[in-house]
This record gives C-alpha cells, structure tokens and sequence, in this order.
C-alpha cells in the first residue's frame, strides 16, 4: 500500500576523470504510479548535477533501481522499473537522448540479507560517464536468477532425529511441568515441494493443557505424515516464523491438530488442520510461542 516516506535523500561521490556516481533514496513505499513526480531533492540534483554531464550528447547515463524485500519477487522487479523510468522520463523530457540512458531493474535482489525495509534499497542508483573520458564502461547488470520462492509447501512433524538434530533441539525440548500448564516443544520439516528444497524449525510454546484422571495426560507422537498447504503468496522456505500456535487433542491413538505459523508481512499467516501421526495418551492443550529455524534451506526430495 502506498505510503509517503519523507524527503528524498542522496550519497554522492565522484570517480577518476569526472564520473559521477550517485544513491538517490528513499523512495515513497510502494510508489508503483508511474505519473508521481520524483521527490524535489531527487528532481534537484538531476538538475544541478547530471543534466549539465549529458547535455548536447555529452556523457552517457546508467540508471539501477531496486525495492525493499517487502512483497513479491515479481512485484519488486518492476516496481524497481517504475523508479528507473520515472528517473529516465525526468532526463528526457529535459533535452537529454534517449539512446544516452541505460537503465537495469534488480527488484530486491541485493536487498536479501537486509532488513525487510530499508530505505536505501528504495532507491535509483545513478551513473554518469563523459564521452571524453576513456573510462570502461561499468560491466552490464544482468537481472538475478528468480530466488526459490514457492506457494506449495509440506510440513511434518519430526520423530526420527539425527544425533545433530538431537543436539540442537536438547535445550528446547521441556516436558509437562504441571497440571493446568503445557509446554509444547517439537520438530518439524517444512518442504518446498516446488524447488525440492525443505527447512527444519523447532516450535516451543507455552500455554493451557487439559488431562484425563483415567489415562496418561502427556501424549507423544510417533510418526509425522506429510500435510500440503498452499500460502497466499510465493515465499521462501526459509520465511516462516518467528510466532506459532499449536492446539492439540486426543484420546488413544486419535488426534486432531490445528497450527498457526507467521509469515513474512504482505501474506496472510498459515492457518491449518494438521496430521501429526499415532497419538498415545488423552488430553488436549493450546499453545503459543516460538517456530525457529534450524537449519536450511538444503535440497530435499521427500522421504
């Protein structure tokens, strides 16, 4: 959703034999109207800075916009295409040749080891060589290889551990500490059965449990079946979390199971009946807390 983000801002520099490099940022969020005018500090420095290096065909221009993560891949790519061409139509319209400007769209792609929303990655990066300057020409950018993203997810409750995995999950793992009171602590293998790529989290959460006199109140389970879910949008694997709930009820070897799961801000939260396998015990409980990743994303090509 569109929102106004402030001024607009720039970093600026200059390279051997004039070249100007230059970071205009902190593009409006979500600004996808190819009509709004660029910010005035960012309407400024083109003016005062870049048109007088371009004019009567004098120098050539690169121009590289991106997007925050926040969104879909797709989206971002041409949302980053609409704040290079509302950068490019402001040179042009301004005297300056068309076959002067380059322009390259990389969506969020140097954005993912970032915050969500930075607002340095809402930005048009800005090059500038003079044509009597024999500088090499910045090498071309190519557009990223689609990140493996998905909407077809698996999930699994974890029984069968490596001695790796038991090492990691020891100092999360608690048992039933009182009546009246759960303490959820379990395994699970989310698969991106599009890419063939799964990760391992760990759920540990708090909250309300119910037994019965007649039969063990603590229950485990021995296998977990695979559960298909689609999400509203494409995400990684690697996206889930950081919150979950998980109720849970059951009498002998019946069970039925529901789990929320965050996803990132833009999808709506998972929301599933889930099969976690043969449930020994009786009882039911409710909990909320953590879903952590372990470990992954690696190849994975089910069971």
């Amino acid at each position: 959703m569109y929102r106004e983000t402030g001024a607009g801002k720039i970093l600026e520099g200059y390279e051997a034999g004039g070249a100007l490099k230059a970071l205009l940022y902190n593009f409006d969020f979500d600004d996808f109207d190819a009509h709004h005018a660029l910010k005035p500090a960012h309407a400024d420095f083109l003016l005062f800075h870049v048109l007088s290096l371009l004019a009567q065909n004098r120098g050539q221009v690169w121009l590289v916009g991106s997007a925050s993560r926040i969104g879909d891949f797709n989206y971002n790519l041409e949302l980053s295409k609409v704040r290079n061409n509302r950068v490019a139509e402001f040179l042009t319209s301004r005297g300056v040749h068309a076959d002067q400007v380059q322009a390259n769209a990389i969506g969020e792609s140097e954005a993912a080891g970032h915050a969500l929303d930075l607002e340095s990655d809402r930005s048009v990066e800005v090059h500038v060589r003079p044509n009597w300057v024999d500088l090499p020409r910045p090498p071309p950018r190519l557009i990223p290889r689609r990140p493996p993203i998905s909407r077809e997810f698996k999930l699994a409750m974890l029984t069968g551990l490596s001695a790796s995995h038991a090492m990691k999950f020891a100092k999360f793992r608690k048992l039933k500490v009182g009546a009246g009171f759960a303490v959820d602590g379990d395994l699970f293998t989310m698969w991106d059965t599009t890419n063939n790529i799964a990760c391992i989290y760990v759920y540990v959460g708090l909250g309300i449990g119910v037994g019965f006199s007649a039969l063990p109140s603590a229950a485990f389970t021995t296998h977990g079946p695979w559960n298909s879910f689609t999400t509203e949008k494409n995400m990684g694997v690697w996206q889930f979390g950081r919150w979950a709930r998980f109720t849970t009820a059951g009498v002998a070897d019946w069970t039925v199971n529901w789990i929320t799961i965050e996803t990132p801000k833009g999808i709506d939260n998972v929301y599933e009946s889930i099969d976690t396998g043969t449930t020994y015990g009786a009882g039911g409980s409710s909990t909320i807390g953590d879903f952590i990743r372990l470990e992954g994303p690696d190849a994975f090509n089910g069971p």
